[in-house]
């Protein structure tokens, strides 16, 4: 499986599913070919895509979804206003969970939520601090779901000093060099140590 950055709270997650079909997913997706040719589109706070074909399977809203050999868990949750609402999706995929937070606002999980989401691999978490959680407040959140690997997004790659150093500082880490994409396999991720910080080059 492979996972690449687009910027914002925008990620391709390219895998083969059980049926051994090339599957292309998108999360908050941005306007481009990529996009156009995703096999699923999923989407966290918004229907801005515009480019909907009958081969896609769009999903906007919360509950339990397969297509393809990939499994989707919609988590209902709110943006930092608390009157809009996002949608955290774990994606399982080659037997990887995969938690994205979308453009998640509340200072911590409920018992509810954290149910829903089970067990995580990989999390990809916004660290912005304005339309998003701040990154210490990512850290806490980290420390609830304690993932293999951690993805931090939401923020301005070319403003690293907002949201990312800090967050890396927080987190216990320094500069950490950035990845075009993640590689990974189910039998790659260490269960029970210390997580991982991947940072994504913004594609």
């Amino acid at each position: 499986m492979k996972i690449t950055w687009h910027g914002d709270s925008c990620f391709e997650i390219a895998s083969v599913s059980k049926d051994k079909d090339n599957v292309l997913t998108i999360v908050d997706p941005k306007e481009g070919k990529k996009s156009a040719k995703a096999d699923i589109i999923l989407e966290t706070h918004s229907s801005e895509n515009g480019f909907e074909t009958d081969e896609q399977f769009v999903i906007s809203s919360c509950g339990e979804y397969e297509r393809k050999g990939v499994f989707i868990q919609g988590v209902q949750s709110f943006q930092v206003d608390k009157k809009q609402k996002n949608i955290i999706y774990v994606i399982e995929v080659e037997d990887i969970r995969i938690a994205h937070l979308g453009y998640f606002g509340e200072s911590d999980f409920s018992e509810e939520q954290i149910e829903e989401m089970g067990m995580v691999d990989i999390l990809i978490v916004p660290v912005d601090g304005d339309k998003t959680i701040s990154y210490a407040e990512a850290a806490k959140i980290i420390a609830r779901i304690e993932p293999a690997i951690i993805i931090p997004m939401c923020y301005d790659s070319k403003k690293t000093e907002k949201g990312l150093k800090p967050f890396l500082k927080v987190m216990g880490e320094k500069e950490i060099v950035p990845q075009e994409k993640l590689s990974i396999q189910k039998k790659n991720i260490s269960v029970g140590e210390k997580a991982e910080i991947v940072i994504l080059e913004e594609k």
